[in-house]
C-alpha cells in the first residue's frame, strides 16, 4: 500500500476506499489546536469545547410585552367600572425592559388612563402577568452547541443574548497547490480553485491558495516543501499514470508517497503522503474525480482535524433499478424525487449537470452489483 510502484508511471496500485481513508486518518495528528474566534467570523466553524450559557437569559425579570410596570396586588378589584387609583404613574416599559423594584407585573398599554400625575387601573393583572423570569428562555448552564457541533446562523440569537462574544473552534488549515505547465504559466486556468476554496470553507476550514507549479517533480518537490506549516496539503492534477503525471513523483521525493491509487469511480488516480509530518493529498485535475476525492478522503480528513462529527447519512428508496460495476466504489448523484425517494442521475461518473442536479450522493460498495428500485439506501451529503 506504500505507493511506490505508482511514482514513475507503473500502474495505480488501487486500495479500497474504507481502507485508504483509515491509513490516511492514522497518519494526521489530533484535532489542530483550538482558538478564540469572534462571533462574527465563526459561522461554519466547528466548537472545540461545549458551549454553555454562563448565566440565565434573562438575567432579572423583563417585560414579556410593552406596558405599565405595577404590582399586581395594586391591581386587584380594578375595573373599567371601578378603576383603581394608583398615587403616582407607574413605569412605562418596553418589550425586553427589566422591571423596576416593586413591581411584578406589567399591564397591558390600555390598563389605566393617567390623570395628570394620577393614574387610574382599569383591569388587574396577576403576579408575573406579562413577565418573563430569569432563566426563562436560557437557563444557566444550558448547552448551547456541544464540542464537534458547528455554529449556524440560529445559534446567533442565543450567544448574543449570552453574552457571548467568541468561540472556542479548530480551524485546520489547507494549502492549495494547482499542477500543471499551462496552470503555473496562466494561474486563472485553475478552474478548481474557486470550488474547494468553497468546500473547505463550508467545512470549518481555512483555504490558503499557494503559487501554482509546472509539472516537473522538482518544482512540485520544491512547493511541497515550502508549504511547511500548513495542516493539510491539497495537490491538485498530475496525479495519473501519463507520462506527464508527475505530482506523485514529486511528493516521493519531497517527503514519502504512502498510497497511490484509489479503488473507486470516479477518483481512481487518488493519492496521499506525507512531508515530514505535513499530510498531502493527490488529487486529480478533472473536476469529477476531484470531487470524488474529497468525498472519499479530503473532507473526512478535514472534518477530522477540525474534531468535526461527520453528519449522519440520510435513508431513501431508490426511484429505479440502478447496476454497478463489481469491484470498485461507485459514487451515484442522487436527486430526491419525492420526500424519501432518490432518482440516480448518474452511475460512474459524477458530470456537471448531474451534480447541478443531484440533493445527495449515494456510495455503492465494491462488492455490490447494483440495487432493485425500491431498496432501501444511505445518502451522503455532497
Amino acid at each position: 500500500m506504500d505507493g511506490r510502484g505508482a511514482v514513475t508511471g507503473a500502474p495505480l496500485r488501487l486500495t479500497a476506499p474504507d481502507r485508504a481513508l483509515a491509513a490516511l486518518l492514522a497518519l494526521l495528528p489530533g484535532p489542530v489546536a483550538p482558538g478564540l474566534v469572534p462571533v462574527a467570523e465563526a459561522l461554519g466553524r466547528v466548537l472545540a469545547r461545549p458551549l454553555a450559557a454562563p448565566g440565565p437569559v434573562p438575567a432579572v425579570p423583563v417585560a414579556r410585552r410593552d406596558g405599565w410596570a405595577v404590582a399586581a396586588a395594586d391591581t386587584l378589584g380594578a375595573g373599567p367600572y371601578a378603576p383603581a387609583p394608583l398615587p403616582v404613574a407607574p413605569a412605562r416599559l418596553g418589550a425586553g425592559d427589566p422591571l423596576p423594584p416593586g413591581s411584578d407585573a406589567v399591564l397591558p398599554p390600555f390598563g389605566l388612563v393617567l390623570d395628570g400625575p394620577f393614574a387610574q387601573l382599569l383591569e388587574p393583572v396577576a403576579p408575573g402577568e406579562g413577565v418573563r423570569l430569569p432563566g426563562e428562555e436560557i437557563a444557566a448552564g444550558t448547552l448551547l452547541r456541544a464540542a464537534g457541533e458547528r455554529l449556524s446562523p440560529r445559534d446567533l440569537p442565543a450567544l448574543a443574548a449570552c453574552g457571548i462574544d467568541a468561540v472556542e473552534s479548530r480551524v485546520p488549515r489547507l494549502a492549495w497547490i494547482a499542477v500543471g505547465d499551462e496552470i503555473a504559466a496562466e494561474p486563472a486556468r485553475d478552474t478548481l480553485w474557486a470550488l474547494f476554496a468553497t468546500l473547505v470553507a463550508a467545512e470549518g476550514g481555512v483555504p490558503c491558495r499557494l503559487p501554482p507549479v509546472p509539472d516537473e517533480p522538482g518544482a512540485i518537490a520544491g512547493a511541497l516543501r515550502a508549504a511547511a506549516g500548513h495542516d493539510l496539503v491539497l495537490l491538485a492534477g498530475g496525479s495519473g499514470e501519463g507520462p506527464g503525471d508527475r505530482s506523485a513523483a514529486g511528493l516521493a521525493a519531497a517527503g514519502r508517497l504512502v498510497l497511490h491509487g484509489l479503488g473507486a469511480r470516479p477518483g481512481m488516480s487518488t493519492g496521499f503522503g506525507l512531508v515530514g509530518e505535513m499530510p498531502v493529498l493527490l488529487l486529480p485535475g478533472r473536476a469529477e474525480d476531484a470531487l470524488a476525492a474529497w468525498v472519499l478522503l479530503a473532507r473526512p480528513a478535514l472534518r477530522h482535524l477540525a474534531g468535526a462529527a461527520a453528519p449522519a447519512p440520510r435513508r431513501a428508496r431508490l426511484a429505479r433499478k440502478l447496476a454497478s460495476a463489481v469491484g470498485l466504489l461507485e459514487i451515484v448523484p442522487v436527486r430526491l424525487a419525492a420526500p424519501g425517494l432518490a432518482e440516480p442521475l448518474a452511475i460512474g461518473a459524477l458530470p456537471l449537470g448531474a451534480l447541478s442536479a443531484a440533493d445527495a450522493l449515494l456510495l455503492v460498495p465494491p462488492g455490490v452489483e447494483g440495487y432493485e428500485a425500491g431498496n432501501e439506501v444511505e445518502l451522503h451529503p455532497l
